[in-house]
């Protein structure tokens, strides 16, 4: 079976909220799964070290703040087979735009 498969089967959609399910976590690592539906938000947030994203499945947008302070913020579409690299620190949220699976990983 495809990795890909094997995460689809390792978690369920909620209707009224963002489900997760932590696969690591030692230190400042990390590694979960999101199921994010259509039009659900994940707040703002900050990652305290670097951090990517892949999408397994689905479509969402990732908005970014490079500086904290900033006012201004990056908009990235990502569809299933996107990876999405950023940096400690920096303020960022998602949003479905197709119920979606993700794989946040810390580095």
């Amino acid at each position: 079976m495809h990795i890909a498969e094997k995460l689809k089967k390792m978690i369920d959609f909620k209707d009224n909220q963002i489900n997760t399910r932590v696969l690591l976590k030692d230190d400042d690592k990390l590694a979960l799964l999101a199921a994010i539906k259509k039009d659900q938000l994940m707040a703002e947030h900050i990652s305290p070290v670097d951090a990517f994203i892949y999408i397994v499945e689905g479509e969402v947008e990732f908005s970014i703040k490079e500086n904290i302070n900033a006012a201004e913020q990056n908009d990235f579409k990502l569809k299933e087979g996107d990876i999405f690299f950023f940096k400690a620190n920096e303020k960022h949220c998602v949003t479905g735009k197709k119920d979606s699976l993700m794989l946040v990983v810390r580095i």
